[in-house]
């Protein structure tokens, strides 16, 4: 069967009609997609090893993450919001602080009003995607400080080809033949910030003239279904081939600013680490004024570890500053006894991603040290604090029930 070129970048696609003798193959050509990132893996990794085990973990999860993207329920006439950590994002060191938030499907011909409350999260950004014309478009975009809103923090967006009416929170779209409408909520207390909420609806239609959501046919199961299968094999090694080609224990730059597709106002340094069971990487980061900033580790497939019960980040909020205004990290497999520990979470090598979002202090190449854990209070200010035991339980205890409200976003009784 002749595989359907499909052009896609996150949850977007173009897929070209089958032809009628091209029938039944979609569902094959994505075990077979599968099987190929399978023997990628293979060819990647030690037999036994645990980056072994979580390759093909990674190679399972794009058929949880990605098949209500290829395969919706939906139209562009009834999009859904759909958010992480809702659902499975483990792709592309997803930030494990941020509410990723999809208004899909689209259709960039439309217009759609999206209503919303701002919530008190630290920033949040919005970003519209198109594909066509065999290219990834960047539509429109806005960021919390030109939300217009009012005195409750109630807003509303208009995203459309054109704003005839000068919409104060216009999003224009990008000309394309399937859209989406990325939302990054940047969480900083997991256990009390409140989320913003979101309704869309389809201004291009009468009211009177309800569309049933369009049933699944099989020619459209096989473009899609093809279309998932060239998403896996182009996309599947992507990230373990950026990670690798990353310096090792060092930052090579201060900052570069995100340009694949990312906001435009965040910024970003990343490297590998690499550190025994017996070691301690520490990472000195000097605190800038930034409307959010946050550290994370990856394993080497670009996905963060668990983070709802394991220390793999720290966010503006959540991080510890020193008196004399430098975050410091210590990467380590077991507990150091720092407030900022970064736990390898039983990988010995991985990647770290640094973010800032809308910087307006000046950015310092981060300093890196790999030592050993028994020297590593040498490296450390006199009144860098001692974290015990039983304040690490009590910080984990905090961290899982954090996450747990971001997963059912709605306040227990007191």
């Amino acid at each position: 069967m002749r595989r359907i070129k499909a052009i896609a970048a996150g949850a977007l696609l173009i897929t070209q009609p089958v032809a009628a003798h091209e029938t039944d193959g979609g569902f094959d050509a994505v075990i077979e997609a599968l099987r190929d990132l399978g023997a990628h893996v293979e060819a990647e990794t030690e037999p036994g090893s645990i980056d072994r085990a979580q390759g093909y973990r990674f190679a399972l999860r794009r058929i949880e993450m990605h098949l209500a993207s290829f395969l919706p329920e939906t139209d562009v006439w009834n999009p859904v919001i759909s958010r992480c950590p809702g659902r499975l994002c483990k792709y592309g060191f997803d930030s494990p602080d941020h509410n990723y938030l999809t208004v899909a499907p689209l259709d960039p011909t439309l217009s759609y009003r999206i209503i919303g409350s701002r919530g008190d999260t630290p920033y949040i950004t919005f970003q519209q995607f198109s594909i066509g014309g065999g290219k990834w478009n960047t539509g429109g975009l806005i960021e919390s400080k030109d939300l217009k809103m009012d005195d409750g923090g109630n807003f509303e967006l208009l995203l459309a080809p054109e704003n005839p009416d000068n919409h104060p929170n216009f999003i224009e779209m990008a000309p394309g033949q399937t859209s989406h409408l990325l939302i990054r909520e940047m969480m900083g207390d997991w256990n009390s910030d409140k989320g913003a909420s979101f309704s869309v609806e389809v201004l291009s239609r009468e009211p009177e003239q309800p569309r049933p959501s369009r049933l699944l046919t099989m020619p459209e199961f096989e473009a899609r279904a093809s279309a998932l299968a060239d998403f896996i094999t182009q996309t599947g090694p992507l990230y373990r081939k950026i990670i690798k080609a990353e310096p090792v224990n060092r930052f090579d730059v201060a900052y570069e600013q995100i340009d694949d597709g990312g906001f435009p106002t965040n910024f970003k340094n990343t490297m590998q680490y690499e550190v025994g069971p017996d070691e301690a990487v520490l990472i000195e980061i000097p605190a800038i004024e930034a409307a959010w900033h946050n550290i994370q580790l990856g394993t080497l497939w670009g996905e963060s570890p668990d983070y709802a019960s394991r220390l793999i980040s720290y966010n503006i909020t959540q991080a510890h500053e020193d008196g004399d205004g430098v975050l410091r990290y210590v990467i380590a497999a077991t507990d150091p006894g720092t407030p900022n520990w970064l736990d390898a979470a039983g990988n010995p090598r991985g990647g770290v991603f640094v973010r800032w979002q809308t910087p307006t202090g000046e950015v310092q190449k981060p300093k890196v040290t790999r030592v050993k854990l028994e020297k590593l209070r040498k490296l450390l200010p006199k009144d860098h604090p001692v974290v015990t035991p039983a304040q690490r339980a009590e910080q984990l205890g905090e961290r899982l029930a954090g996450y747990n409200r971001r997963m059912n976003p709605i306040d227990p009784p007191q």
